[in-house]
């Protein structure tokens, strides 16, 4: 097969490239998309549980927030898929605040964490009294007032201690300035390791996730719906020199790219796969050879390391492959016969332990998102983690599968069968996680589960859940270099791990846009706001600003002491 455009990997910014071009290129080009697995969504991975069709398990990605992510939901909207609000909190008479915390051993609610009196950590003076969000909204404006409010660009230029903030870990920075109880309390209160991981200080800084008013929004029909639709409005539209259903290759790995002369530059070699009970494993088949003129590796950083090629060793290229971490991330749902949780309060939204299972998310009946069925089936994600406790969850996994009791509300055929993931939920697994479920929310035992269904993103070839920038590197100068990482080659690298949007599936498309309006020349679409900047302007090349703290001790940081900048314009 000879191709004009070759596009790898089929997750969201795969399909959305595959699609962009088919639109402006197809009725002249040959455009494939080629997928290792036998399903379209990549890190998007939305699964029915049993009794609860109406409630997607979401085990990769599951929001997004429209007043930020703006391409996301213009291409929502143009696409006209339902949406639903995302809540993270529950009703209750003083807000959002009833969501249970419970740490080295104490149960609180959210609005009690700025009670030092009841938050069991041993908070500087000037730490006390704040929530880990606004904890790290002091620190950086204690660095630099309004750090949030700047460009990229401005931001790269910030000094502190004498360097730029960007060669700083967000832990090395924080063990200047927080008491190592201040940076134990953001990190465990905050529910996700990857929130204060050594990643570059200049992204993770202003990295509060959290709001009294954010609103987040999900697809009614489950995130993955998104690259779904992609696809099949891929291979719909009319023109081109390949059929429409010829145009995506589903169970074929990359295994190598080889550069030749001529007009198809490149020559790329497939191995095929097969998928079995959703796990894809490689097959006894010849490999398969396309050759292509343009090539987009649609892929995260692991998936781009495990292809042989000679490009990989050239500069940039090679120096900049390694300038993200790979987060590791782990997913456990549970279906309930009914959401025992209300009778504490807890409606929407989640809870947070440091305990292995961190994160519960309450999510709702299926009668009420049904409409009209009256079963009281319900689902809870018991278990959303990251980085250091994915290992706890990974040492449950062999054993013997997980089987509930019995739910009455679901009909016993084979078309109720348990949902089929790369993974089976094993008895310990769940175990585990309903004992710490219960410690949590202060009771002596909850119901088991009648179903379970979890995801770890660790293995090949996605290698981790999300990624984010390394300190000590460029990020404002190397994210635009891998949208054509090779000066000499038709080569792009686009994707969430190389953005300014990493975790989210907005860095995915506007990397993905970003590089089809600047190497192939595509214009915006028109259903995107024109005023919307898809990625940060490039580094203007300026000197550096001195941050607030450069002259401070670090023993009087840490003592409590007050930087002179104290009383300078907070971010609210």
């Amino acid at each position: 097969m000879d191709l004009d455009y070759a596009v790898i990997g089929g997750g969201v910014a795969g399909a959305y490239t595959a699609w962009r071009l088919q639109q402006d290129r197809g009725a002249d080009n040959a455009i494939g998309l080629f997928e290792y697995s036998d399903r379209i969504g990549g890190r998007l991975y939305s699964v029915t549980v049993p009794g609860v069709p109406s409630i997607k398990a979401e085990l990769g990605g599951m929001r997004y927030i429209p007043d930020s992510h703006k391409m996301v939901a213009d291409l929502v909207d143009h696409l006209k898929l339902p949406t639903r609000n995302f809540p993270m909190g529950a009703p209750d008479p003083v807000g959002a605040n009833c969501n249970l915390f419970y740490l080295r051993g104490r149960h609180m609610r959210l609005h009690e964490l700025s009670d030092p009196a009841k938050v069991p950590y041993n908070l500087a003076w000037s730490e006390r009294g704040l929530g880990p969000t606004n904890l790290q909204v002091q620190v950086m404006n204690n660095i630099y007032p309004g750090f949030a409010d700047l460009s990229l660009c401005d931001q790269m230029k910030i000094k502190v201690f004498g360097q730029p903030m960007w060669k700083y870990g967000f832990w090395d920075l924080m063990f200047r300035v927080l008491s190592n109880e201040g940076y134990q309390f953001m990190k465990d209160a905050g529910g996700y390791d990857a929130n204060v991981a050594n990643a570059n200080a200049v992204t993770q800084l202003p990295a509060t996730e959290y709001g009294d008013e954010t609103q987040y929004l999900t697809l009614c029909d489950g995130y993955q719906k998104l690259p779904l639709t992609l696809a099949e409005r891929f291979t719909a539209l009319p023109g081109g020199k390949l059929a429409g259903g010829d145009r995506i290759a589903m169970n074929r790995c990359l295994k190598e790219i080889r550069i030749w002369e001529g007009d198809y530059r490149y020559e790329l070699v497939f191995q095929p796969t097969v998928t079995e009970n959703a796990s894809t494993r490689m097959a006894a088949a010849e490999p398969i050879v396309v050759r292509a003129k343009h090539l987009v590796l649609a892929l995260p950083r692991r998936s781009i390391e495990l292809i042989k090629s000679e490009i990989f060793e050239a500069e940039p290229l090679k120096s900049s492959l390694g300038s993200v971490l790979i987060q590791s991330a782990f997913k456990l749902f549970m279906a309930y016969q009914q959401p025992w949780w209300r009778s504490l309060g807890l409606v929407a939204g989640r809870s947070v332990t440091d305990l292995p299972v961190r994160q519960i998310f309450y999510f709702g009946t299926e009668g009420e998102q049904s409409g009209g069925d009256p079963t009281m089936n319900s689902l809870l994600m018991a278990s959303y983690n990251d980085i250091s406790t994915v290992p706890f969850w990974k040492g449950l996994e062999i054993g013997e599968r997980y089987m509930g009791p019995n739910n009455p509300c679901i009909p016993q055929s084979p078309d109720e069968a348990s949902p089929v993931t790369p993974y089976d939920a094993t008895r310990l697994m769940v175990e585990a996680a309903n004992t710490q479920i219960a410690a949590v929310h202060a009771l002596p035992s909850i119901p088991m589960p009648y179903a379970a269904v979890y995801h770890t993103w660790n293995e090949d070839p996605y290698g981790g859940g999300w990624h984010e920038w390394k300190a000590g590197y460029r990020l404002d100068k190397i994210m635009w270099q891998m949208l054509k990482p090779l000066p000499d080659q038709d080569i792009h690298i686009v994707g969430e791990a190389y953005s300014y949007g990493q975790g989210w599936v907005e860095g995915s498309l506007t990397t993905a846009e970003q590089m089809l309006q600047t190497h192939m020349g595509l214009t915006p679409p028109i259903w995107l706001d024109p005023n919307y900047q898809l990625m940060p302007a490039p580094d203007g090349g300026c000197g550096e600003v001195e941050g607030c703290l450069q002259s401070f001790d670090t023993a009087e940081v840490l003592a409590g002491a007050t930087p002179s900048c104290f009383g300078r314009k907070q971010i609210s």
